[in-house]
């Protein structure tokens, strides 16, 4: 499974990348961006708590996804000028990111996509990410792989995000000196 980490920097990536919702103040979003794309891991609670493995769970489902983003959209939208439609959807695709992130994770039982619905669990044949062994502790070599792999994901993604960038800014240039 990818760590905070990979799934906080597809959070950013996605936000600074896309930004419907205007913003001009880019840390205040970026740390919403970050926590959303996090937030279906606050399942790891009850298993460090009270050694209950509830890790990918119904936090890794559609449905709680939809919940999830409806409800933080509204709470962020009544407090901010953003608007309720793109704030969602904003919030919505962040936090399926994590969803697809752990898609496309080597090993483990796969996500309950469609959690109430199914008990099935969901998991690419193509894997983007190797598994992860926690049984093996922290500082086990074969770590070495996983965070390789993170390392080069959240290269070729900053660095695809600053070539968006700056196309868009080549783009809002040329199109600022047509409409003079």
């Amino acid at each position: 499974m990818p760590s905070p980490i990979a799934h906080a920097v597809s959070g950013y990536a996605i936000a600074k990348g896309f930004n419907p919702i205007k913003v001009s103040r880019l840390w205040p979003f970026a740390l919403y961006a970050v926590f959303v794309a996090i937030a279906a891991d606050i399942d790891f609670v009850p298993q460090l708590v009270a050694n209950i493995d509830t890790h990918r769970g119904l936090t890794h489902s559609l449905s709680f996804a939809l919940l999830f983003s409806w409800m933080l959209s509204a709470i962020v939208t009544r407090r901010t000028t953003f608007k309720s439609l793109p704030t969602f959807f904003l919030t919505l695709t962040i936090y399926g990111s994590h969803l697809l992130l752990d898609f496309l994770t080597q090993g483990g039982t796969g996500i309950p996509l469609l959690w109430p619905i199914s008990e099935s669990h969901f998991q690419s044949s193509i894997a983007l990410f190797p598994a992860v062994h926690h049984s093996r502790g922290l500082f086990n070599s074969i770590h070495f792989r996983f965070l390789s792999f993170e390392l080069i994901y959240t290269v070729i993604l900053l660095w695809g995000l600053s070539q968006w960038s700056t196309y868009q800014h080549q783009r809002q240039k040329q199109t600022s000196g047509i409409e003079r």
